[in-house]
């Protein structure tokens, strides 16, 4: 192969490869019309569907590595975070966690209207993953914002949704922070033993044991 058919193959293997394709095409034109030439097209034609496919997780890979740098920055300000992540076109994979590192930052600075106008702006992902933690956080900035009903009616959903991939332990670890932030201490109380009876082995049954003795301490002490 030719030095300069090489620096192309690794400039951009999918436009390579579709040259390879049709130029294989163009020299089995006959053979191609009977079956066994049309298997021999349709393997082509996966095979290119699964080149693009890894390409196209690739750069979804490199755009959330960029997101996740820009949003732990410490040598940027909290704005010059904001507004370089806002610079960047995030997609439906992984990437979109690009839209939850943007909300987060608004939230960090207090903008509750920003963060949610940023999560309830976000598409769904292809991953369940990042749509759980786009609700998850959207329960953080309800309840900063004073609508505890609504937060706990988020995270309800999900506690109840057999088809949730974000671990349940941690969403009732939030839920029953916000009952005891609430002063809504029983419910409070009764999620973090769920969480002890259920997902004991988990960590976050550590810091469910930890709230629960204070909590007990605390309703005792006030009876």
């Amino acid at each position: 192969m030719k030095k300069k058919e090489k620096e192309h193959l690794k400039a951009d293997p999918f436009v390579h490869f579709m040259q390879q394709a049709l130029a294989f095409i163009k020299g089995h034109r006959r053979p191609l019309l009977i079956g066994a030439g049309l298997a021999a097209l349709a393997v082509l034609v996966l095979l290119a569907v699964f080149l693009f496919q890894r390409l196209s997780a690739s750069g979804e890979n490199r755009l959330y590595a960029e997101a996740f740098r820009v949003h732990n920055d410490a040598k940027l300000s909290l704005e010059q975070r904001i507004t370089a992540l806002q610079a960047l076109q995030f997609k439906k994979g992984i990437s979109a966690a690009g839209h939850l590192f943007l909300a987060s930052l608004h939230y960090e600075k207090g903008d509750l209207v920003k963060a949610e106008a940023v999560l309830a702006a976000m598409p769904t992902s292809r991953l369940a993953l990042v749509n759980d933690e786009k609700h998850a956080l959207l329960a953080r900035v309800l309840a900063a914002g004073g609508k505890g009903s609504e937060s706990r009616g988020v995270l309800e959903r999900l506690l109840a949704n057999k088809k949730t991939a974000m671990a349940k332990e941690l969403i009732l670890l939030q839920l029953a922070k916000l009952h005891l932030q609430e002063k809504r201490s029983d419910e409070g109380i009764a999620a973090l033993k769920r969480i002890l009876a259920e997902y004991g082995e988990t960590p976050s049954a550590t810091e469910a044991q930890t709230l629960l003795s204070a909590s007990e301490a605390a309703s005792a002490t006030a009876r």
